[in-house]
């Protein structure tokens, strides 16, 4: 690349920088709740931003019946597009919709202060700053007229929180995009290369009712789904003892995330339960269901009267090397080393991203963006999640010269 236009590009970033951190104050003010009835609402706030910066936006929402089959709310995805010139389409992918604010926010959770260098809101690492990223990436490209060989895309989601079948995964499987190479939103001072997966099953557990007073003319649902759920717990114990040697994937776990059945008197006939089991990229999925399927329907066999109903109701596979991706890593790490000073590590993902739908369809996807390296620390899923300012600089400006190597035609 030529060396004075990478410095044209660094000194259109700095003029741009008041700009951009404007845009994530504003994307973090619009609360987009992955169980809001607002979202299509807060997807068409957001589509004007973007409409306000010279993007032409295309808005893609699925049917009722398919969002009804889901039990999700009304959503529309975005699309935008900027073409540069002939040859291949490298997406910028991150999704919007968030968890509900944890309970013991010390921040307004859409305020999106800024203190210490860092700006605090609902969303700031769970999409909202790569998107703030990705979209100063491409103005700055678009300021310095590059000649880029390609076009650049944002795919943008709204339901990455709960699995991503309305969102990248419906877009990709309908054909309304068709990238050849993918960014999703990630780390800012490490290319992620490998993701868990993740499974989801409903288990219904069945028995017979009966009224208190004489309980043993019943079968007891709850007591059943008790001590299959007693043997979940102690078989994720033994999950700890199996952690990956790439960083950031941690040990496969498993969680109960819900549980509803019962009667308003007597004997319960029904309970219903869900567990999220996350898979690392050297684990067979298949395997993992079996035998989670084994220990819950062996356990409820063992209570007379009762039996058991489990459904696959997700799965998103994990990600692992990808050799179709090799390039993708390569260009990111020698910006990313080069603004670093050292080389950084393979790295990868213990949460839910749209990068996996991409991966599982053939086409080569890493992981980065202006996320922080530990993402438990910065809030997460939990009270005060924060963005570092710093990286979404430095992330910027990565994705920035990346996609002018990407797609300079050589």
């Amino acid at each position: 690349m030529n060396a004075t236009l990478q410095q044209t590009v660094a000194e259109v970033m700095v003029k741009q920088r008041a700009g951009q951190f404007s845009l994530l104050k504003k994307l973090v003010q619009i609360g987009t709740e992955t169980r809001s009835d607002q979202l299509t609402n807060a997807s068409e706030k957001i589509a004007g931003l973007l409409e306000a910066l010279a993007f032409e936006v295309e808005r893609h929402a699925p049917d009722a019946a398919r969002i009804e089959a889901q039990g999700a709310h009304p959503m529309q995805n975005l699309v935008a597009r900027k073409h540069f010139g002939d040859g291949p389409v490298l997406a910028f992918v991150c999704h919007l919709d968030t968890v509900e604010a944890h309970p013991s926010w010390t921040f307004e959770p859409l305020g999106a202060d800024i203190v210490d260098g860092c700006m605090y809101g609902l969303g700031a690492v769970s999409g909202k700053g790569d998107l703030a990223a990705q979209v100063y990436a491409i103005l700055s490209l678009m300021q310095v007229g590059a000649p880029l060989k390609g076009t650049i895309e944002l795919h943008i989601s709204f339901d990455g929180e709960s699995g991503g079948s309305l969102g990248a995964k419906w877009l990709l499987a309908d054909e309304i995009v068709k990238p050849d190479m993918v960014i999703a939103g990630g780390p800012a001072r490490a290319v992620a290369t490998h993701s868990t997966g993740t499974m989801i099953l409903d288990v219904d557990v069945r028995g017979k009712t009966a009224p208190a007073h004489a309980p043993e003319t019943g079968n007891d649902a709850l007591e059943a789904a008790t001590h299959a759920l007693t043997r979940l717990y102690q078989f994720r114990g033994g999950l700890k003892g199996h952690a990956s040697e790439t960083p950031g994937l941690g040990a496969p776990t498993l969680v109960i995330e819900h549980i509803s059945g019962g009667e308003d008197t007597g004997v319960p006939e029904y309970v219903n339960f869900r567990l999220d089991r996350r898979i690392l990229p050297d684990e067979d999925p298949m395997q993992v269901e079996k035998q989670l399927t084994n220990l819950i329907g062996s356990t409820i066999a063992k209570m007379p009267g009762t039996r058991c109903r489990i459904r696959r109701a997700a799965l998103i596979p994990a990600m692992g090397n990808d050799d179709n991706a090799k390039s993708l890593v390569s260009t990111l790490n020698m910006r990313l080393e080069a603004k670093l000073g050292g080389r950084p590590g393979t790295r990868g993902l213990g949460y839910d991203h749209e990068g996996r739908h991409y991966a599982a369809a053939g086409i080569p996807t890493v992981m980065y963006g202006a996320a922080p390296l530990d993402v438990a620390a910065a809030g997460l899923h939990g009270p005060d999640e924060h963005i570092v300012l710093d990286d979404l600089r430095l992330a910027t400006e990565v994705l920035s010269l990346a996609a002018m190597d990407l797609l300079s035609g050589k």
